[in-house]
């Protein structure tokens, strides 16, 4: 089953999903911990962690399912904007638009589950690369297409960086720069030259992805 944010996407977002490439699916392993009650970031909150290198995202986000299982999906673009990616207490995961020839797996792998996506990791099972058709990560701002850009709460200008969207440069990507990560239940997510990488600190899993490799041991 594929996990699906609570979205008001019309028919230009879904256009701009499908020209992009950026499509997501799920693994088939079960999240954990995974959050069930959506809660806007107050002032105090953001105010906080303005200047810190580091976010604690977990009791924000936009409302989104997977298996059944409810939870709050946090999502950042890298800051060259290839890869889309998603954070939240149940997992991490990033979708790249460009891959360096090689680095994606046989599509094989997929069976009947859509294309290659990119990696995945939930709950205490170790990453793997997912497959699917649907879109996964929206880190769009002021997009419209979730409630009150719920997926992009994390951001703002102290904290974050914009950029456009290279195949729609109207649309303005939330960058997490160089250096700063999120962080959202056991899962942390950072950015390093345009290297995302996302670990559960309880279980050590997690990956390291780039145009140039993906790390699925990370």
């Amino acid at each position: 089953m594929k996990a699906q944010p609570t979205l008001r996407a019309g028919i230009a977002a879904l256009a701009l999903f499908t020209v992009a490439g950026l499509i997501w699916g799920c693994v088939a392993e079960d999240p954990s911990r995974a959050v069930t009650t959506a809660t806007s970031p107050s002032a105090s909150q953001v105010a906080a962690t303005a200047d810190a290198t580091e976010r604690d995202v977990s009791r924000m986000g936009g409302p989104a399912e997977r298996d059944g299982v409810r939870y709050l999906a946090n999502f950042f673009a890298s800051p060259s904007g290839n890869f889309l990616c998603f954070i939240s207490a149940a997992g991490a995961g990033c979708a790249g638009s460009t891959w360096d020839a090689g680095v994606e797996p046989s599509r094989k792998i997929c069976k009947d589950e859509g294309g290659v996506m990119g990696p995945e990791l939930w709950g205490t099972t170790p990453a793997a690369w997912a497959c699917g058709t649907d879109p996964h990560s929206l880190p769009f701002l002021a997009s419209g297409t979730d409630d009150d850009n719920l997926g992009v709460a994390w951001w703002d200008a102290r904290f974050g960086a914009s950029a456009p969207f290279p195949p729609e440069p109207s649309q303005q990507l939330a960058i997490l720069p160089d250096g700063k990560a999120l962080v959202a239940g056991d899962f942390r997510c950072s950015v390093a030259k345009d290297t995302v990488t996302c670990r559960n600190s309880r279980t050590g899993e997690g990956f390291r992805v780039s145009r140039a490799k993906v790390d699925l041991k990370a």
